[in-house]
């Protein structure tokens, strides 16, 4: 026997009327630093970490670089966040190495330099093959090459400046200022990494947030790599303690310049856990994950999630209830990074 109507009804509210928050505008220039509120509990000593940061940095040098290869989509939404986390420092550097483009990346980074003169770009053709999104050796290998000349040049130019921002340029929902100064604002560090996350769906949830670097995050002393299937765990909640680790990233990196000029890229691992296992051997082990400073990377795309979607929206309009909205679905990135150009131009 078919369940009755009502039974079906409320399967379907079950499903598809998840209690959900608001929707966050990402696009901008401007973090939205709204979406990610502390627990009351922590509230005011993240506050007052945040004040007590960006009155450091107000008298801070610092170095910000990161790598480019077919950004020409995002580097408009990227360049003015890289611009106004800048400014809030007495001075600074912007150091890119480009490689391989075949879009307008290198157009783009060019005007940039010649525009700003802060800004240093290295542009090289050295025919490598496109990086595989999966835990490869080969690519890392790759990527330890290019973080190494960033490494060089920042160290080349600006060297005496007090900190070095390790940065991923293609980071889609931007990163948190107020994170950052909270990092700031702690003490007896020699690096902090970020809280990077993305949303995914999960089970009936359109809007799970999910740590993306999975490979990078590591806590024990012999760099043991993660599982992705563990990744739910590793959700941290703005105003937490910083986390004791023994390599990160997130997205971002900030480390103390004298540890940043004290590590090494190399082989045989994550490019990002060689640096750090170089550090720890050279006497910089205060290595921290910091949940307050978050980079939004965007969302990861699943099988089956357009099929969802339709459902959702096909029930709402039975219903007369608006189903949950999805962050960063897939047909708004590139309107999204249009309007971020058209803030930038």
């Amino acid at each position: 026997m078919a369940p009755p109507e009502s039974a079906i009804t409320m399967r379907l509210q079950r499903v598809f009327q998840q209690p959900h928050g608001p929707m966050f505008d990402f696009s901008g220039i401007r973090f939205p630093e709204e979406a990610f509120p502390p627990r009351a509990e922590w509230a005011a000593e993240y506050r007052r970490r945040c004040e007590r940061g960006y009155a450091r940095m107000a008298g801070m040098r610092i170095a910000v670089t990161g790598l480019a290869r077919n950004l020409g989509a995002v580097l408009p939404a990227t360049i003015p966040r890289i611009e106004r986390l800048c400014s809030r420092f007495a001075d600074h550097r912007i150091v890119v190495y480009e490689n391989d483009s075949t879009d307008a990346t290198k157009s783009i980074l060019t005007r940039w330099a010649d525009a700003n003169p802060r800004v240093d770009v290295t542009l090289e053709d050295c025919h490598d093959p496109r990086n595989p999104g999966t835990r490869c050796l080969a690519r890392v290998a790759r990527m330890a090459r290019y973080r190494q000349q960033c490494q060089e040049r920042v160290l080349d130019r600006c060297g005496d400046f007090d900190a070095a921002i390790v940065l991923d340029l293609d980071v889609l929902g931007g990163w948190s200022e107020d994170g950052i100064a909270n990092s700031f604002g702690h003490d007896d560090w020699d690096f902090i990494g970020s809280n990077g996350l993305v949303y995914r769906r999960e089970g009936l949830r359109a809007n799970a947030l999910r740590q993306y670097d999975m490979w990078a995050l590591r806590f024990d002393a012999d760099l043991t790599p993660i599982s992705t299937a563990q990744a739910r765990r590793y959700v941290y909640r703005r105003g937490e303690r910083l986390v004791p680790v023994t390599c990160c990233f997130g997205g971002m990196g900030i480390y103390r310049m004298d540890a940043y000029r004290h590590g090494h890229y190399g082989l045989g691992d994550l490019e990002h856990a060689v640096f750090n296992r170089s550090l720890i051997q050279n006497g910089f082990s205060r290595l921290y994950l910091n949940p307050s400073q978050i980079l939004v990377y965007g969302r990861r795309h699943r099988f089956g999630d357009a099929l969802f979607r339709s459902l959702g929206a096909a029930w709402g309009t039975v219903a007369g209830v608006p189903a949950e909205p999805w962050m960063f679905p897939a047909e708004r990135r590139g309107a999204m990074l249009g309007a971020a150009g058209r803030r930038a131009a």
